[in-house]
C-alpha cells in the first residue's frame, strides 16, 4: 500500500471519528432535555420580570415624584379591592395590571385608567368629564363614592390595557430583597444544574464505551 493510499485512508478514519463524536455531542439524553427546557422556561418567565423591576427601580429612583414605566407600559400590582365587584373579569387585589401610555384626549367615560394621587398610583375607572376644567371624574367599581380629587390629563399614567390574576403578590415579592435573589439565582442554578447533567451523563457514556 502507498503512503498516499495511507493518507487518505487515515484521513477518512479520522473524519467519521470526527463525525461520531459531534453526533455525541449534539444527542442529548432525556434528563438534559428536560432540565434545558425547564431552565429556558422559567428563564423566560423570570427575566422579564427582573429587567421590569430594575427598571423601575431605577426610575423610581432618579424621579421619585413620578410614577415610573417600561417602554410606555406600566406592569403595577394591586393592592385593594377598590375595582373589585365579584364579576370573573374584575380587578383584584393581588392581580397585576398592565396600562399603556395614552393620548389624553382620546379618553372615555367608561374607560380604566391608572393616574397619580400623590407618591401612589390609582386604577379607577372614568365616571365623567368636565370640560370646563378638562379633568375626568374616577371611581372604583366597588366603591359607593366617586373620587373626591379630579384627575387632571397630566397625571395620568395610561390606560387599561390587561390584567394578570395573582401574578401582583408575585411582583411585590420580587421586589424585595429576597425575591430579586431568587429571580437572579433560580436561572443560575438551573443552568448550573444542567450542565452537572451533562457531564455525568457524558462520563457515563464515555464509562460504558
Amino acid at each position: 500500500m502507498g503512503k498516499s493510499e495511507m493518507d487518505i485512508r487515515e484521513g477518512e478514519e479520522g473524519e467519521v471519528i470526527e463525525e461520531q463524536e459531534v453526533e455525541k455531542k449534539s444527542h442529548k439524553s432525556l434528563p438534559q432535555k428536560i432540565t434545558g427546557w425547564i431552565a429556558i422556561v422559567i428563564c423566560l418567565l423570570l427575566l422579564p420580570i427582573l429587567i421590569a423591576n430594575l427598571v423601575i427601580i431605577v426610575k423610581g429612583s432618579l424621579n421619585p415624584d413620578e410614577i415610573p414605566t417600561v417602554m410606555g407600559f406600566a406592569p403595577m400590582a394591586v393592592v385593594t379591592n377598590s375595582m373589585n365587584t365579584g364579576e370573573p373579569d374584575a380587578i383584584r387585589a393581588g392581580d397585576m395590571v398592565v396600562t399603556r401610555q395614552t393620548d389624553p384626549d382620546t379618553l372615555e367615560v367608561g374607560d380604566i385608567i391608572m393616574f397619580q394621587s400623590g407618591q401612589t398610583a390609582v386604577i379607577h375607572r372614568i365616571v365623567a368629564y368636565d370640560q370646563e376644567t378638562d379633568t375626568f371624574t374616577t371611581k372604583g367599581d366597588a366603591n359607593n363614592t366617586e373620587d373626591l380629587d379630579p384627575v387632571a390629563k397630566d397625571r395620568i399614567i395610561g390606560k387599561f390595557m390587561q390584567r394578570v390574576p395573582r401574578v401582583g403578590d408575585f411582583i411585590l415579592f420580587s421586589r424585595t430583597p429576597l425575591g430579586m435573589l431568587i429571580c437572579i439565582g433560580i436561572p443560575i442554578l438551573l443552568f448550573l444544574g444542567y450542565d452537572f447533567v451533562a457531564k455525568r451523563v457524558t462520563r457515563r457514556k464515555e464509562v460504558k464505551s
